[in-house]
């Protein structure tokens, strides 16, 4: 009879530690490959993903629906699957109902201010161009170097023009022609993709409950106990910090876009509504959002008056501070749980990966990952006896120098109950 050899604990360490080296290598010496894969991934699955993003964000008013009306009809009288699926299909018309009252009401109130400024900026096209001349004229006429300067530059333009016209113009439009019919089926796709993905939503929001539930069965059937709790409290975890974020930060630029326009009301800037929708709009990105948003907006005030453009800097600078350190902590709280400079390396990782999606999502995506690596982190600290708080390893030089880890108090029901006023077995509350 053979005995049972064990493989050696040591080794596989080795050889796990070996293997996420080899796997990191491989990452980071492909980054190109890696990123063309889930590029095409998400290009296949865009439908779906538009589905569960809008099943992710109309699923706080069908839960707002459940909770009231689930209750009521239980009272009177109504089975309890028959309730449910009542309430779900009501929560899921009133969630879809809301939404498009949103989206029709910010179109209806936007739309034409944004129509109208934008062919006030064409009808002033050539005072703003006259200006400019004027002030480049003036410019030149004291300073007769750089009009010499200027005047070759011109001819060296001039020429190259009349040689693109000549020889190359036929194929760039061409291949303007292909870009632009390109361009339309994209958005086409695009269209397409997101009214399967209300569908997909609709399905989505309809069983989550049983998705949910065979979710946790395929878990329980895979892992231990103790691991199976473990991988859900994670699970609601995740949830509550990309909810907390999107959800939030959603709001956060709303919040901002409405501030942003009363402000440009009060200075009088131009193109009020219109520079409050750029504002709130890029607010959605952390960090970069704000910069990216002011530049396009202080140059198009720029082209009416430039000291209105100063002013309107001065503001925004005023209004990201006010939401970076007051209002935007306030509404994502500490779902996030992450500093600024992992924000910031969150949002130039996912940015060169992923680009747009990239900035908005790389945030909550590293919060997760930096969530999972600081629960593995605790686990082993504390395997080993050792502290599990940060602050301890401040000033340290050698393990040696670590406090012991503190078991959690467990106090007695009873002592507890007393302590608190809360009525012990036997004892009826007065």
């Amino acid at each position: 009879m053979h005995e049972k050899r064990e493989f050696p604990r040591g080794s596989l360490t080795i050889l796990s530690i070996a293997c996420v080296c080899i796997a990191c290598i491989l990452f980071f010496t492909n980054l190109g490959v890696f990123s063309s894969a889930v590029s095409a991934f998400l290009h296949i699955a865009a439908s779906l993903i538009y589905g569960f993003v809008f099943a992710f964000l109309l699923n706080p008013f069908v839960k707002f629906i459940d909770k009231l009306l689930v209750p009521a009809l239980l009272r009177h009288g109504r089975r309890e699957r028959g309730a449910r699926r009542f309430s779900r299909v009501v929560g899921i018309l009133f969630a879809f109902a809301i939404a498009f009252a949103l989206v029709y009401g910010f179109i209806a109130m936007v739309v034409p201010q944004i129509v109208a400024s934008v062919t006030g900026i064409v009808n002033n096209m050539p005072m703003y161009y006259k200006s400019v001349e004027n002030w480049v004229l003036n410019i030149l006429e004291d300073n007769p170097d750089i009009k010499s300067y200027a005047d070759n530059v011109m001819q060296k333009g001039y020429d190259y023009l009349e040689n693109w016209v000549n020889n190359n113009l036929l194929a760039d439009v061409q291949k303007l022609v292909v870009t632009v019919t390109t361009s339309v089926f994209s958005v086409v796709r695009e269209i397409v993709c997101m009214v399967i993905g209300i569908i997909v939503s609709v399905y989505v929001l309809l069983s989550k409950d049983k998705f949910l539930a065979q979710t946790k069965k395929i878990i329980a059937a895979v892992w231990k106990p103790a691991r199976a709790d473990h991988i859900m409290d994670l699970g609601r975890r995740c949830n509550r910090i990309f909810n907390g974020f999107i959800i939030g930060k959603l709001l956060d630029s709303l919040i901002i876009g409405i501030l942003c326009y009363i402000g440009n009301l009060i200075l009088r800037l131009p193109y009020a509504v219109l520079v409050a929708t750029i504002v709130g709009v890029t607010n959605v990105i952390p960090y970069f959002g704000p910069i990216i948003g002011a530049v396009p907006s202080a140059l198009l005030i720029l082209l009416v008056d430039p000291l209105k453009a100063f002013y309107f800097i001065i503001f925004v600078f005023v209004l990201q501070q006010f939401d970076g350190n007051v209002l935007g902590p306030r509404i994502l709280s500490d779902n996030v749980g992450i500093s600024g400079f992992w924000v910031l390396v969150s949002i130039t990782i996912g940015s060169g990966l992923f680009g747009f999606w990239g900035m908005i999502l790389g945030v909550p995506v590293f919060a997760v990952i930096y969530m999972l690596v600081s629960d593995a982190v605790s686990r082993g600290v504390r395997k080993k006896g050792f502290s599990d708080r940060t602050g301890d390893y401040f000033g340290i030089r050698t393990v040696e120098e670590l406090p012991p880890l503190e078991e959690p108090k467990k106090e007695e029901p009873v002592a507890a109950a007393a302590v608190s006023g809360a009525p012990q077995p036997g004892e009826k509350k007065e």
